[in-house]
C-alpha cells in the first residue's frame, strides 16, 4: 500500500530540538491523570525518562522499554498510548552502514500496516532534527484500524544515540491529540540517556 503525504516533506533547519524539548517541559495538563510524573530508569541501558505516574504501565520490548496507557480514568479503555525503547544496535564492524533512521522509520511504519493492518497511512509531518547533539527524526501520521472500525494518530521519534536508535511513540484517538502530545513531548523532554541510578 502507498504511503499518502499530506504535506510538504519540512526539514527543521537552525532549530535544535533539544530547544523544543526545553519549551515541552513546560506544558500544562488538563487531566488530572496526566499531571504526576515519576522517573523510570531502564537498567539494561542506562536511560531515564519520567512518565506519567497514574497511568497504567508495563515492560515491553524484552526489558529494552516501556509503555503507559491511559483513558477518562485510571483503568477505563485507553484513548492514549505512549511506548518508548531502546533498539539494539548491530555489532562494530566496518562492512555495517551506520543506522538509519529513515529506515527505522519505514520499518515502523511496514510494521503497523502488516501487525496493526493500518490502512489509508497519512503522513502528515516529518523532519530531521537533533536530540540532545544526536540526530533524531521525528514523523506525525494518522491510519485507519479497520479492526476496530477507528482512525488512530501516532507521533513518533526515533533518536541515534551512539549508534543505539531510541524510539518514542504516541498513539492515541485523533479527537484526543490535544490532550496527549503536550503529554508525549513533556515525556520526551524528560529524557537522559546516561542517568545514575
Amino acid at each position: 500500500m502507498a504511503l499518502v503525504y499530506g504535506g510538504r516533506k519540512a526539514v527543521l533547519c537552525g532549530l535544535a530540538f533539544s530547544s523544543l524539548l526545553a519549551a515541552w517541559g513546560h506544558g500544562s495538563f488538563d487531566q488530572r491523570l496526566d499531571r504526576s510524573w515519576k522517573r523510570y530508569r531502564n537498567p539494561e541501558y542506562g536511560y531515564c525518562v519520567s512518565i506519567p505516574s497514574r497511568w497504567v504501565k508495563g515492560a515491553a520490548f524484552e526489558g529494552a522499554g516501556l509503555y503507559v496507557e491511559t483513558g477518562m480514568q485510571k483503568f477505563s479503555r485507553p484513548m492514549g498510548a505512549i511506548d518508548f525503547e531502546a533498539i539494539s544496535s548491530p555489532p562494530k564492524d566496518a562492512r555495517i552502514l551506520p543506522v538509519s533512521l529513515a529506515d527505522s522509520l519505514q520499518d515502523h511504519l511496514s510494521g503497523l500496516q502488516k501487525f496493526e493492518r493500518a490502512e489509508r497511512m497519512e503522513i502528515l509531518e516529518e523532519r530531521e532534527t537533533s536530540v540532545q547533539g544526536s540526530a533524531a527524526l521525528f514523523a506525525k501520521h494518522r491510519y485507519y484500524d479497520p479492526q476496530e472500525r477507528a482512525s488512530w494518530m501516532e507521533e513518533v521519534l526515533f533518536v541515534n544515540r551512539n549508534e543505539t536508535v531510541y524510539r518514542f511513540e504516541l498513539n492515541c484517538r485523533p479527537d484526543q491529540i490535544a490532550r496527549f502530545a503536550p503529554v508525549f513531548q513533556h515525556l520526551v523532554g524528560t529524557v537522559e540517556f546516561d542517568c545514575a541510578n
